[in-house]
């Protein structure tokens, strides 16, 4: 390992232990290199702000999640691993997640998914992916699943991920396929209030 991996690594697993202990936005950057040792000069050579060294952990961390599941059929066992992995490092990632704005972690997941859910629609429709037609259905699914790990990590992450999970595939395999197949078959969806 390079000597630059092993210094992201060090403050990266600093500001993980800080984490445990205080809120992100209660953590700067003198805290972290105090916390392992390294000089604010070391933190800026690898790193922007702690908003940079957050998005590494993050990219670090769960690329392999979204890398080795990001074909259309496997996504959802992607969203599994990735549930398990945030809930054996439960502290930090509840901690992430209440992190909001510009490059937060939540913001991440919602690009992460709002991807691969234009890679659904593409399989399923066999073409190319159109804003003006499916826009709505991709942000409501990420916004949704997005929403949902929020809650099931603001609950402690209790529940099993595999039900969680399962959960989220039988939402989008009803109502969001049934969706994407009504605007195939020219069903009238406007007004859902109107029964027949």
């Amino acid at each position: 390992m390079s000597n630059s991996n092993i210094t992201k690594l060090a403050l990266a697993n600093s500001l993980k232990g800080l984490m445990a202990k205080k809120a992100f936005n209660k953590i700067c950057v003198s805290d972290i290199v105090d916390n392992c040792g390294l000089t604010r000069q070391a933190f800026y050579y690898h790193f922007k702000d702690k908003y940079d060294l957050m998005n590494w952990i993050y990219y670090t961390e769960t690329a392999r999640f979204m890398s080795s599941y990001n074909k259309v059929e496997h996504w959802l066992d992607g969203m599994l691993d990735l549930c398990n992995y945030m809930r054996q490092n439960k502290t930090f990632y509840i901690n992430a997640l209440n992190t909001t704005g510009q490059n937060s972690f939540q913001e991440y997941l919602h690009d992460y998914i709002r991807d691969i859910s234009i890679s659904v629609i593409e399989s399923i429709k066999s073409t190319e992916f159109e804003e003006e037609k499916w826009g709505f259905i991709v942000e409501f699914i990420s916004t949704a699943f997005v929403g949902l790990i929020v809650r099931w990590a603001d609950n402690g992450m209790k529940d099993d991920p595999a039900e969680y999970v399962m959960k989220m595939r039988s939402l989008f395999d009803g109502s969001i396929l049934y969706e994407l197949e009504s605007q195939s078959e020219g069903i009238a969806t406007e007004n859902p209030t109107k029964l027949g």
